[in-house]
């Protein structure tokens, strides 16, 4: 009897790389989200040594002028921060529609690959039941062979 062949093998390996695809997608938004955090991160650090620069500043004699550039660094750090929240944000809302998809994705992939478990078996059943009665038809000729001799 021949090897089991399950029809819908290329819809599988569709919604496989699908899956495939989908993950692949879902790492690259959570390498973005990182790097998004870590630019957050650095831009509150580079506050944190303003605030830290400009209090030695002030402890030596200067000119005015030259004080002017701190709060207008730090007020563009936290824009800058601002605006990187409101991408962080997005990311994440994205993140969350991708893991939406890749569960469906999953389900779908669950349900062909259980679909082609349930064809195998259907196919198993057969070949045994196949066998069995080739079994006993050989047996049953057999039989009435050896009884015609006698």
């Amino acid at each position: 009897m021949q090897k089991f062949k399950f029809k819908l093998d290329g819809l599988l390996k569709v919604r496989e790389f699908k899956e495939k695809k989908i993950k692949i997608e879902l790492g690259e938004i959570l390498r973005e989200i990182s790097a998004v955090e870590d630019k957050i991160r650095l831009a509150n650090v580079a506050i944190s040594e303003t605030y830290e620069a400009q209090e030695q500043f002030m402890k030596d004699a200067s000119q005015g002028q030259m004080l002017q550039f701190f709060p207008m660094f730090i007020q563009g750090k936290k824009e800058d921060i601002k605006n990187k929240e409101n991408l962080l944000w997005s990311l994440k809302k994205k993140y969350d529609k991708k893991i939406l998809e890749l569960a469906e994705a999953r389900g779908e992939v669950k349900i062909m690959e259980n679909f082609k478990e349930k064809k195998k078996t259907e196919w198993t059943k057969e070949k045994n039941k196949k066998e069995l009665e080739d079994i006993e038809e050989n047996i049953m000729m057999r039989a009435n062979g050896s009884k015609g001799n006698l």
